[in-house]
């Protein structure tokens, strides 16, 4: 018996020396090296381009190879964030220089300035890993490195980390990640001084100050990220409480639709007729192209203060010019083309983020071929979770 649990014990400690499962997709993990890549050659073309008349100047440092991973592998990372590239490697090669320059070329020296270099990252919220190895390589690196001086900061540091970034926040930006982190929560979609409802639910900021407080160590997420995730799993468990409700449970399958060529007075009376706020524009294919809705006519017409707010509108259902000279006469000139839209096999919990956070008062919901199903609203969704809550089995 002894024996035994003296070798789940052996087996355990050898456990934390094993890699930990990883969720980043093939798929995934080849774009992430890819972006490093594109950046890694845009940092080297730069600095050619710039410098390459001087032969003296490096193209390329190496500490530039552990930035270029975390801020493509590990984008909402407080440590992968602008401010820490640039301003972490800055501060760091400037300690490097100057250990260098007043205590010499030594390891103890070069210890000493990635010391530094730590508190002062520390001290400017701009902590960067690689910054100890700018550090050490001002101190330590070679004849080319020890000429440069003060060049070695400006010239191939922080010009390097510039294009570095540069390209981070492009390459993220076209694949939809939100790069770089906003140190603050999402705002209040109606601009009050009220957090946003799923704020107010659940897992509050301040709930996230007293745990990290107590916590009192350094967490390599964003805290946007880590109520994010927060927040989903309180989904999984309703889920995993209640089961999954699929929106093509739930919708409403007699949508009211328009065609990009429907005129606007048609489109002002079906609003008007079955009191709806949206109506999805549609083409041949029955693929939502966009939504129109009461704010798209209020805003294409001018209206910012209520005088002349019914001759405004009229103007505009008449087809009337404007100042500008254009005119608006059919559905496709205002719709609003930023569609957020569901598949119907998807839960229906993925639909409060979209109520709550972005203000939407009604999502299509698609079949697999992106052709317009159904339309769920928010009386829907209020209607189906107050349905789930009274279901609930009591607790025995």
């Amino acid at each position: 018996m002894s024996k035994s649990f003296y070798l789940s014990d052996v087996k355990a400690v050898l456990g934390r020396f094993l890699p930990l499962p990883t969720t980043l997709g093939h798929k995934e993990r080849f774009v992430v090296a890819s972006g490093a890549l594109l950046s890694l050659l845009f940092a080297t073309l730069s600095s050619y381009l710039i410098w390459g008349r001087f032969g003296s100047i490096p193209l390329l440092v190496a500490p530039m190879g552990a930035t270029s991973i975390l801020i493509f592998a590990l984008p909402s990372s407080p440590l992968a964030q602008p401010w820490s590239v640039c301003f972490g490697n800055f501060i760091s090669a400037s300690i490097g220089v100057a250990c260098a320059a007043f205590l010499g070329h030594h390891p103890v020296v070069a210890s000493l300035a990635v010391w530094l270099s730590i508190l002062a990252m520390f001290a400017t919220r701009s902590l960067h890993p690689p910054g100890g190895a700018v550090a050490l390589l001002a101190v330590l690196g070679w004849t080319q490195i020890e000429r440069l001086e003060w060049y070695f900061v400006l010239e191939s540091v922080m010009l390097q980390s510039t294009c570095l970034v540069i390209i981070a926040v492009g390459f993220h930006h076209l694949r939809k990640v939100n790069y770089p982190q906003s140190a603050r929560l999402s705002e209040n979609l109606h601009r009050t001084g009220d957090p946003q409802i799923s704020a107010r639910l659940g897992v509050t900021s301040a709930d996230l100050d007293v745990i990290l407080a107590k916590h009192g160590k350094l967490l390599d997420i964003s805290r946007t990220d880590l109520q994010t995730l927060i927040t989903n799993t309180e989904i999984q468990v309703q889920r995993r409480r209640h089961g999954v409700i699929r929106c093509s449970e739930i919708m409403s399958r007699h949508v009211v639709t328009v065609k990009f060529e429907t005129r606007l007075e048609e489109c002002w009376q079906l609003l008007r007729t079955h009191k709806v706020k949206t109506l999805p524009v549609i083409d041949d294919q029955r693929k939502v192209i966009g939504t129109i809705s009461l704010i798209d006519f209020l805003k294409n017409a001018g209206l910012d203060v209520y005088h002349d707010f019914d001759l405004r509108l009229r103007q505009l259902l008449e087809n009337a010019h404007r100042l500008t000279g254009s005119r608006y006469e059919v559905a496709g000139h205002i719709m609003n083309t930023s569609v957020q839209a569901k598949v119907d096999d998807s839960d229906i919990l993925e639909l409060v983020a979209l109520f709550t956070d972005l203000g939407l008062h009604s999502v299509p919901i698609l079949n697999s071929s992106g052709e317009l199903q159904g339309v769920i609203t928010q009386t829907d969704l209020i209607a189906t979770l107050y349905r789930m809550q009274i279901d609930k089995p009591l607790d025995t």
